[in-house]
Protein backbone atom coordinates (compact mmCIF):
# COMPACT_ATOMS: atom_id res chain seq x y z
CA UNK A 1 0.00 0.00 0.00
CA UNK A 2 1.52 3.27 -1.12
CA UNK A 3 1.43 6.30 1.16
CA UNK A 4 0.02 9.51 -0.27
CA UNK A 5 2.80 11.97 0.60
CA UNK A 6 2.52 15.57 -0.41
CA UNK A 7 5.49 16.96 -2.31
CA UNK A 8 7.42 19.72 -0.51
CA UNK A 9 6.88 23.27 -1.66
CA UNK A 10 9.88 24.40 -3.81
CA UNK A 11 9.92 27.68 -1.89
CA UNK A 12 10.30 25.73 1.36
CA UNK A 13 13.16 23.66 -0.04
CA UNK A 14 14.92 26.84 -1.19
CA UNK A 15 14.47 28.40 2.26
CA UNK A 16 15.94 25.33 3.99
CA UNK A 17 18.78 25.29 1.44
CA UNK A 18 19.72 28.91 2.24
CA UNK A 19 19.17 28.70 6.00
CA UNK A 20 21.57 25.76 6.47
CA UNK A 21 24.49 26.59 8.76
CA UNK A 22 26.74 24.51 6.48
CA UNK A 23 27.77 25.66 3.05
CA UNK A 24 25.96 23.69 0.31
CA UNK A 25 26.97 23.56 -3.33
CA UNK A 26 25.74 21.51 -6.30
CA UNK A 27 28.01 20.82 -9.27
CA UNK A 28 27.36 18.90 -12.48
CA UNK A 29 29.29 15.87 -13.67
CA UNK A 30 31.98 18.10 -15.21
CA UNK A 31 32.56 20.21 -12.11
CA UNK A 32 30.54 23.25 -13.13
CA UNK A 33 28.86 24.98 -10.17
CA UNK A 34 25.07 24.98 -10.55
CA UNK A 35 23.86 26.20 -7.15
CA UNK A 36 25.27 27.36 -3.79
CA UNK A 37 23.59 28.67 -0.67
CA UNK A 38 24.26 31.84 1.29
CA UNK A 39 26.57 30.12 3.79
CA UNK A 40 28.71 28.83 0.90
CA UNK A 41 28.88 32.37 -0.49
CA UNK A 42 30.16 33.64 2.86
CA UNK A 43 32.67 30.83 3.34
CA UNK A 44 34.10 31.19 -0.17
CA UNK A 45 34.10 34.98 -0.21
CA UNK A 46 32.19 35.23 -3.50
CA UNK A 47 28.53 35.76 -4.34
CA UNK A 48 26.48 33.30 -6.40
CA UNK A 49 26.68 35.65 -9.40
CA UNK A 50 30.47 35.08 -9.57
CA UNK A 51 30.43 31.36 -8.70
CA UNK A 52 27.52 29.83 -10.62
CA UNK A 53 28.59 28.63 -14.08
CA UNK A 54 32.29 28.41 -13.20
CA UNK A 55 34.25 25.19 -13.18
CA UNK A 56 35.92 24.25 -9.90
CA UNK A 57 39.15 23.55 -11.80
CA UNK A 58 39.36 27.25 -12.61
CA UNK A 59 39.01 28.15 -8.90
CA UNK A 60 41.97 25.92 -8.08
CA UNK A 61 44.02 27.24 -11.03
CA UNK A 62 43.39 30.85 -10.01
CA UNK A 63 44.37 30.12 -6.40
CA UNK A 64 40.98 30.78 -4.82
CA UNK A 65 41.08 27.32 -3.21
CA UNK A 66 44.02 24.98 -2.69
CA UNK A 67 42.18 21.82 -3.81
CA UNK A 68 38.72 20.77 -5.02
CA UNK A 69 36.69 17.97 -3.49
CA UNK A 70 34.46 17.96 -6.61
CA UNK A 71 37.41 17.02 -8.82
CA UNK A 72 38.31 14.16 -6.51
CA UNK A 73 34.71 12.87 -6.45
CA UNK A 74 34.59 12.97 -10.28
CA UNK A 75 37.85 11.02 -10.45
CA UNK A 76 37.04 8.43 -7.77
CA UNK A 77 33.22 8.25 -8.12
CA UNK A 78 32.92 7.97 -4.33
CA UNK A 79 32.36 10.25 -1.35
CA UNK A 80 35.46 12.25 -0.42
CA UNK A 81 36.23 14.51 2.56
CA UNK A 82 39.11 17.00 2.57
CA UNK A 83 40.44 20.02 4.47
CA UNK A 84 40.30 23.01 2.13
CA UNK A 85 41.80 26.47 2.54
CA UNK A 86 39.94 29.43 0.95
CA UNK A 87 42.33 32.27 0.14
CA UNK A 88 39.82 35.12 -0.08
CA UNK A 89 37.91 34.43 3.15
CA UNK A 90 40.85 32.90 5.03
CA UNK A 91 38.69 30.01 6.23
CA UNK A 92 39.77 26.42 6.72
CA UNK A 93 36.86 24.22 5.65
CA UNK A 94 35.98 20.59 6.18
CA UNK A 95 34.52 19.79 2.74
CA UNK A 96 32.64 16.60 1.85
CA UNK A 97 31.69 15.77 -1.73
CA UNK A 98 28.97 13.17 -2.37
CA UNK A 99 28.30 11.77 -5.87
CA UNK A 100 24.73 11.45 -7.25
CA UNK A 101 24.13 8.92 -10.01
CA UNK A 102 21.32 8.63 -12.58
CA UNK A 103 19.24 5.52 -13.26
CA UNK A 104 21.95 4.13 -15.53
CA UNK A 105 24.70 4.53 -12.90
CA UNK A 106 26.32 7.51 -14.55
CA UNK A 107 27.55 10.40 -12.46
CA UNK A 108 25.01 13.22 -12.67
CA UNK A 109 25.83 15.65 -9.86
CA UNK A 110 28.21 16.26 -6.98
CA UNK A 111 26.73 17.65 -3.76
CA UNK A 112 29.28 19.56 -1.71
CA UNK A 113 28.93 20.19 2.04
CA UNK A 114 31.26 22.79 3.62
CA UNK A 115 31.83 23.37 7.34
CA UNK A 116 34.05 26.06 8.88
CA UNK A 117 36.73 24.53 11.13
CA UNK A 118 38.85 27.68 11.42
CA UNK A 119 37.62 28.13 14.99
CA UNK A 120 38.49 24.53 15.81
CA UNK A 121 42.01 24.98 14.44
CA UNK A 122 42.35 28.19 16.42
CA UNK A 123 41.15 26.45 19.56
CA UNK A 124 43.60 23.61 18.96
CA UNK A 125 46.49 26.05 18.60
CA UNK A 126 45.31 27.92 21.68
CA UNK A 127 45.12 24.69 23.66
CA UNK A 128 48.65 23.79 22.58
CA UNK A 129 49.80 27.25 23.61
CA UNK A 130 48.04 26.94 26.97
CA UNK A 131 49.61 23.49 27.52
CA UNK A 132 53.09 24.85 26.82
CA UNK A 133 52.44 27.76 29.16
CA UNK A 134 51.12 25.34 31.78
CA UNK A 135 54.25 23.21 31.47
CA UNK A 136 56.40 26.32 31.80
CA UNK A 137 54.52 27.52 34.87
CA UNK A 138 54.69 24.05 36.41
CA UNK A 139 58.46 23.99 35.95
CA UNK A 140 58.78 27.49 37.37
CA UNK A 141 56.66 26.47 40.35
CA UNK A 142 58.92 23.45 40.83
CA UNK A 143 61.94 25.73 40.80
CA UNK A 144 60.15 28.10 43.18
CA UNK A 145 59.37 25.19 45.50
CA UNK A 146 63.03 24.19 45.42
CA UNK A 147 63.94 27.77 46.28
CA UNK A 148 61.54 27.60 49.22
CA UNK A 149 63.13 24.33 50.26
CA UNK A 150 66.54 25.94 50.21
CA UNK A 151 65.24 28.76 52.38
CA UNK A 152 64.11 26.02 54.76
CA UNK A 153 67.62 24.47 54.81
CA UNK A 154 66.65 21.71 52.37
CA UNK A 155 68.59 21.44 49.11
CA UNK A 156 67.41 19.00 46.46
CA UNK A 157 69.28 19.07 43.17
CA UNK A 158 69.81 15.31 42.89
CA UNK A 159 67.11 13.12 41.37
CA UNK A 160 67.07 10.86 44.44
CA UNK A 161 66.48 13.73 46.86
CA UNK A 162 63.87 15.35 44.63
CA UNK A 163 61.97 12.09 44.45
CA UNK A 164 62.06 11.78 48.23
CA UNK A 165 60.70 15.31 48.62
CA UNK A 166 57.97 14.73 46.05
CA UNK A 167 56.74 11.69 47.99
CA UNK A 168 57.01 13.61 51.27
CA UNK A 169 54.97 16.45 49.81
CA UNK A 170 52.28 14.04 48.62
CA UNK A 171 52.08 12.35 52.03
CA UNK A 172 51.88 15.67 53.86
CA UNK A 173 49.10 17.00 51.62
CA UNK A 174 47.20 13.72 51.84
CA UNK A 175 47.22 14.00 55.62
CA UNK A 176 48.50 10.49 56.39
CA UNK A 177 50.08 9.61 59.72
CA UNK A 178 52.63 7.02 60.87
CA UNK A 179 55.39 8.02 58.45
CA UNK A 180 58.82 6.45 58.86
CA UNK A 181 61.94 8.35 57.71
CA UNK A 182 65.07 6.25 57.24
CA UNK A 183 68.57 7.53 56.67
CA UNK A 184 72.06 7.64 58.07
CA UNK A 185 72.90 9.96 60.94
CA UNK A 186 73.23 13.57 59.80
CA UNK A 187 71.26 13.28 56.56
CA UNK A 188 68.53 15.70 57.66
CA UNK A 189 65.70 13.49 58.88
CA UNK A 190 64.51 16.18 61.28
CA UNK A 191 64.34 18.77 58.51
CA UNK A 192 62.30 16.38 56.36
CA UNK A 193 59.89 15.75 59.25
CA UNK A 194 59.43 19.50 59.67
CA UNK A 195 58.94 19.85 55.91
CA UNK A 196 56.12 17.29 56.10
CA UNK A 197 54.50 19.21 58.95
CA UNK A 198 54.81 22.62 57.30
CA UNK A 199 53.18 21.39 54.09
CA UNK A 200 50.29 19.65 55.83
CA UNK A 201 46.90 20.91 56.95
CA UNK A 202 48.30 20.85 60.53
CA UNK A 203 51.04 23.39 59.84
CA UNK A 204 49.44 26.05 62.10
CA UNK A 205 49.54 23.65 65.05
CA UNK A 206 52.53 22.47 67.11
CA UNK A 207 55.50 20.52 65.83
CA UNK A 208 56.88 18.57 68.80
CA UNK A 209 60.19 16.71 68.56
CA UNK A 210 61.90 14.27 70.93
CA UNK A 211 65.04 12.15 70.62
CA UNK A 212 64.17 8.70 71.91
CA UNK A 213 67.84 7.88 72.55
CA UNK A 214 68.42 10.90 74.76
CA UNK A 215 66.33 9.83 77.78
CA UNK A 216 66.26 6.73 80.01
CA UNK A 217 63.18 4.49 79.85
CA UNK A 218 61.20 5.90 82.80
CA UNK A 219 61.77 9.54 81.83
CA UNK A 220 60.99 8.88 78.14
CA UNK A 221 57.62 7.38 79.04
CA UNK A 222 56.79 10.33 81.30
CA UNK A 223 57.87 12.82 78.65
CA UNK A 224 55.75 11.20 75.96
CA UNK A 225 52.59 10.38 77.91
CA UNK A 226 52.77 12.87 80.76
CA UNK A 227 52.07 12.03 84.39
CA UNK A 228 49.53 12.67 87.10
CA UNK A 229 50.13 14.35 90.45
CA UNK A 230 52.30 12.17 92.71
CA UNK A 231 52.93 9.56 90.00
CA UNK A 232 56.53 9.11 91.15
CA UNK A 233 59.11 10.67 93.41
CA UNK A 234 60.03 14.10 92.15
CA UNK A 235 56.91 14.47 90.03
CA UNK A 236 55.42 17.98 89.86
CA UNK A 237 52.58 18.57 92.29
CA UNK A 238 50.15 19.50 89.54
CA UNK A 239 51.24 16.75 87.12
CA UNK A 240 52.44 17.42 83.58
CA UNK A 241 51.02 16.85 80.07
CA UNK A 242 53.11 14.67 77.79
CA UNK A 243 54.55 15.58 74.41
CA UNK A 244 51.86 13.61 72.59
CA UNK A 245 49.22 15.74 74.30
CA UNK A 246 51.15 18.91 73.50
CA UNK A 247 51.24 17.85 69.83
CA UNK A 248 47.43 17.53 69.68
CA UNK A 249 46.23 18.73 66.28
CA UNK A 250 49.81 19.00 65.09
CA UNK A 251 52.78 16.68 64.48
CA UNK A 252 54.86 14.56 66.87
CA UNK A 253 58.32 13.65 65.60
CA UNK A 254 59.99 10.66 67.28
CA UNK A 255 63.65 10.79 66.31
CA UNK A 256 65.83 7.70 66.73
CA UNK A 257 62.79 5.49 67.37
CA UNK A 258 65.01 2.44 66.94
CA UNK A 259 66.46 3.23 70.37
CA UNK A 260 63.05 3.30 72.08
CA UNK A 261 62.70 0.73 74.92
CA UNK A 262 60.28 -2.15 74.30
CA UNK A 263 57.96 -1.14 77.14
CA UNK A 264 57.50 2.34 75.66
CA UNK A 265 57.06 0.80 72.19
CA UNK A 266 54.06 -1.12 73.53
CA UNK A 267 52.42 2.07 74.79
CA UNK A 268 53.14 3.90 71.51
CA UNK A 269 51.53 1.03 69.59
CA UNK A 270 48.47 1.23 71.86
CA UNK A 271 48.23 4.97 71.16
CA UNK A 272 48.51 4.44 67.38
CA UNK A 273 45.72 1.85 67.49
CA UNK A 274 43.05 4.03 69.14
CA UNK A 275 44.58 7.52 69.51
CA UNK A 276 44.21 7.25 73.32
CA UNK A 277 46.95 7.60 75.92
CA UNK A 278 47.25 6.87 79.62
CA UNK A 279 49.46 9.29 81.61
CA UNK A 280 51.90 7.73 84.07
CA UNK A 281 49.99 7.22 87.32
CA UNK A 282 46.69 7.99 85.59
CA UNK A 283 43.42 6.04 85.67
CA UNK A 284 41.65 7.47 82.62
CA UNK A 285 42.55 7.48 78.95
CA UNK A 286 42.83 10.76 77.07
CA UNK A 287 41.80 11.10 73.43
CA UNK A 288 44.57 12.88 71.50
CA UNK A 289 44.90 13.18 67.73
CA UNK A 290 48.21 14.09 66.10
CA UNK A 291 50.28 13.08 63.09
CA UNK A 292 53.16 10.83 64.03
CA UNK A 293 56.43 10.90 62.10
CA UNK A 294 59.27 8.63 63.22
CA UNK A 295 62.88 8.48 62.09
CA UNK A 296 65.78 6.10 62.53
CA UNK A 297 69.27 5.35 61.28
CA UNK A 298 68.95 1.74 62.40
CA UNK A 299 67.81 -1.28 60.39
CA UNK A 300 64.42 -1.88 62.02
CA UNK A 301 63.86 -5.09 60.07
CA UNK A 302 66.99 -6.57 61.60
CA UNK A 303 66.08 -5.23 65.06
CA UNK A 304 62.71 -7.01 64.86
CA UNK A 305 64.45 -10.30 64.04
CA UNK A 306 66.71 -9.73 67.06
CA UNK A 307 63.54 -9.01 69.13
CA UNK A 308 64.78 -5.53 70.01
CA UNK A 309 61.94 -3.80 68.16
CA UNK A 310 58.30 -4.82 68.11
CA UNK A 311 57.24 -6.37 64.81
CA UNK A 312 53.68 -5.02 65.09
CA UNK A 313 54.95 -1.47 65.68
CA UNK A 314 57.35 -1.83 62.74
CA UNK A 315 54.46 -2.81 60.49
CA UNK A 316 52.41 0.17 61.68
CA UNK A 317 55.28 2.55 60.91
CA UNK A 318 56.43 0.87 57.69
CA UNK A 319 53.30 1.71 55.67
CA UNK A 320 54.69 5.04 54.44
CA UNK A 321 58.49 5.05 54.32
CA UNK A 322 60.82 7.79 53.14
CA UNK A 323 64.52 7.17 52.59
CA UNK A 324 67.07 9.97 52.58
CA UNK A 325 70.17 8.95 50.61
CA UNK A 326 73.55 9.68 52.22
CA UNK A 327 75.41 12.75 50.96
CA UNK A 328 78.09 10.65 49.24
CA UNK A 329 75.37 9.27 46.93
CA UNK A 330 74.11 12.71 45.91
CA UNK A 331 77.16 14.91 45.23
CA UNK A 332 74.94 17.10 43.00
CA UNK A 333 73.49 18.55 46.22
CA UNK A 334 76.86 19.58 47.66
CA UNK A 335 77.17 22.79 45.60
CA UNK A 336 73.71 23.97 46.65
CA UNK A 337 74.33 23.02 50.28
CA UNK A 338 77.70 24.77 50.38
CA UNK A 339 76.22 27.93 48.79
CA UNK A 340 73.35 27.95 51.27
CA UNK A 341 75.55 27.29 54.31
CA UNK A 342 78.16 29.82 53.22
CA UNK A 343 75.50 32.51 52.84
CA UNK A 344 73.97 31.64 56.23
CA UNK A 345 77.25 31.56 58.18
CA UNK A 346 78.66 34.65 56.47
CA UNK A 347 75.57 36.55 57.54
CA UNK A 348 75.55 35.10 61.07
CA UNK A 349 79.23 35.73 61.79
CA UNK A 350 79.55 38.90 59.66
CA UNK A 351 82.15 37.45 57.36
CA UNK A 352 82.63 37.45 53.60
CA UNK A 353 84.26 34.06 53.04
CA UNK A 354 84.51 32.45 49.62
CA UNK A 355 85.25 28.89 48.50
CA UNK A 356 87.34 28.30 45.37
CA UNK A 357 86.91 25.71 42.66
CA UNK A 358 89.69 23.46 43.96
CA UNK A 359 88.23 23.30 47.48
CA UNK A 360 84.79 22.65 46.07
CA UNK A 361 86.11 19.73 44.02
CA UNK A 362 87.63 18.27 47.19
CA UNK A 363 84.30 18.66 48.97
CA UNK A 364 82.43 17.00 46.14
CA UNK A 365 84.79 14.02 46.11
CA UNK A 366 84.88 13.62 49.92
CA UNK A 367 82.76 10.65 51.18
CA UNK A 368 81.21 12.58 54.15
CA UNK A 369 80.69 9.79 56.69
CA UNK A 370 78.88 12.38 58.84
CA UNK A 371 76.67 13.45 55.92
CA UNK A 372 75.11 16.95 55.87
CA UNK A 373 75.89 17.55 59.54
CA UNK A 374 79.59 17.05 58.83
CA UNK A 375 79.43 19.41 55.84
CA UNK A 376 77.74 22.03 58.02
CA UNK A 377 80.50 21.76 60.62
CA UNK A 378 83.23 22.03 57.97
CA UNK A 379 81.77 25.17 56.38
CA UNK A 380 80.98 26.74 59.75
CA UNK A 381 84.51 26.11 61.01
CA UNK A 382 85.99 27.55 57.80
CA UNK A 383 83.92 30.75 58.04
CA UNK A 384 84.74 31.29 61.72
CA UNK A 385 88.40 30.25 61.77
CA UNK A 386 89.76 31.50 58.43
CA UNK A 387 91.81 34.69 58.60
CA UNK A 388 91.46 35.21 54.87
CA UNK A 389 88.52 35.71 52.55
CA UNK A 390 89.39 32.41 50.83
CA UNK A 391 88.31 29.46 52.97
CA UNK A 392 90.09 26.84 50.87
CA UNK A 393 92.99 26.30 53.31
CA UNK A 394 90.78 25.64 56.34
CA UNK A 395 88.44 23.39 54.35
CA UNK A 396 91.34 21.32 52.96
CA UNK A 397 92.79 20.95 56.46
CA UNK A 398 89.36 19.91 57.84
CA UNK A 399 89.05 17.21 55.21
CA UNK A 400 92.46 15.82 56.21
CA UNK A 401 95.06 14.29 54.00
CA UNK A 402 92.51 11.93 52.49
CA UNK A 403 90.08 14.74 51.79
CA UNK A 404 88.95 15.00 48.22
CA UNK A 405 89.52 11.35 47.42
CA UNK A 406 86.34 9.47 46.67
CA UNK A 407 85.78 5.80 47.35
CA UNK A 408 86.03 5.04 43.64
CA UNK A 409 89.31 6.93 43.33
CA UNK A 410 90.73 4.98 46.26
CA UNK A 411 89.82 1.73 44.54
CA UNK A 412 91.10 2.65 41.10
CA UNK A 413 93.96 4.89 42.06
CA UNK A 414 92.94 7.33 39.32
CA UNK A 415 92.26 11.00 39.90
CA UNK A 416 89.26 12.60 38.27
CA UNK A 417 87.41 9.29 37.92
CA UNK A 418 84.39 10.47 39.92
CA UNK A 419 81.39 10.37 37.56
CA UNK A 420 79.32 13.08 39.24
CA UNK A 421 82.31 15.41 39.44
CA UNK A 422 83.02 15.05 35.73
CA UNK A 423 79.36 15.52 34.84
CA UNK A 424 79.28 18.71 36.90
CA UNK A 425 82.42 19.98 35.15
CA UNK A 426 80.96 19.21 31.72
CA UNK A 427 77.69 20.93 32.67
CA UNK A 428 79.59 24.03 33.75
CA UNK A 429 81.55 24.07 30.47
CA UNK A 430 78.34 23.85 28.41
CA UNK A 431 76.70 26.61 30.45
CA UNK A 432 79.76 28.86 30.04
CA UNK A 433 79.61 28.36 26.26
CA UNK A 434 75.91 29.25 26.29
CA UNK A 435 76.65 32.36 28.35
CA UNK A 436 79.17 33.51 25.71
CA UNK A 437 76.79 32.90 22.79
CA UNK A 438 73.62 34.31 24.36
CA UNK A 439 72.78 37.74 25.66
CA UNK A 440 69.85 36.69 27.85
CA UNK A 441 68.87 33.73 29.99
CA UNK A 442 65.85 33.21 27.73
CA UNK A 443 68.13 32.81 24.72
CA UNK A 444 70.35 30.44 26.72
CA UNK A 445 67.31 28.41 27.73
CA UNK A 446 66.22 28.13 24.10
CA UNK A 447 69.71 27.10 23.02
CA UNK A 448 70.03 24.46 25.74
CA UNK A 449 66.46 23.17 25.41
CA UNK A 450 65.49 23.82 29.06
CA UNK A 451 63.36 26.39 30.88
CA UNK A 452 64.64 29.84 31.81
CA UNK A 453 64.32 29.19 35.59
CA UNK A 454 66.50 26.10 35.15
CA UNK A 455 69.16 28.16 33.35
CA UNK A 456 69.02 30.83 36.06
CA UNK A 457 69.41 28.20 38.78
CA UNK A 458 72.27 26.43 37.00
CA UNK A 459 74.09 29.71 36.30
CA UNK A 460 73.80 30.59 39.99
CA UNK A 461 75.09 27.18 41.06
CA UNK A 462 78.20 27.40 38.88
CA UNK A 463 78.82 31.11 39.48
CA UNK A 464 78.15 32.05 35.85
CA UNK A 465 76.72 35.47 35.04
CA UNK A 466 75.68 37.15 31.80
CA UNK A 467 77.14 40.62 31.38
CA UNK A 468 73.94 42.07 29.94
CA UNK A 469 70.78 40.11 30.67
CA UNK A 470 67.67 42.02 29.60
CA UNK A 471 65.34 39.04 30.12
Amino acid sequence: MKENRKKADPALLEAVFNLSSDGLMICDKNGVILELNRTAERLNGFGADRMVGRNVRALVKEGHIDRSVTQEVIETRRQVSIIQYVAKSGYNLLVTGTPMFDNKGNLAYVVVNERDITLLDSMKRELEKVKKESDRIREELTDLKLLELRQGNIVAESDAMRQTLQVALKLSRTGVSNILIQGESGTGKGLLAKFIHENSARRKQSFIQINCAALPENLLEAELFGYEKGAFTGAADQGKPGLIELAAGGTLFLDEIGEMPLSVQAKILKYLDDKKLMPVGGTRYKKVDCTLVAATNRNLDRLTRERRFRLDLFHRLNTFTLSIPPLRERPEDILGLVSHLLEEYNRKYRRNGRIGHEAFEKLQAYPFPGNVRELMNIVKKAVVMSEQRSLDGVITASLGEGGGTSGMELQTGKKGFNLQLRIAALEKEILEQAAVKCGTTRQAASLLGVSQPTVVRKFRQHGIALKKDKS
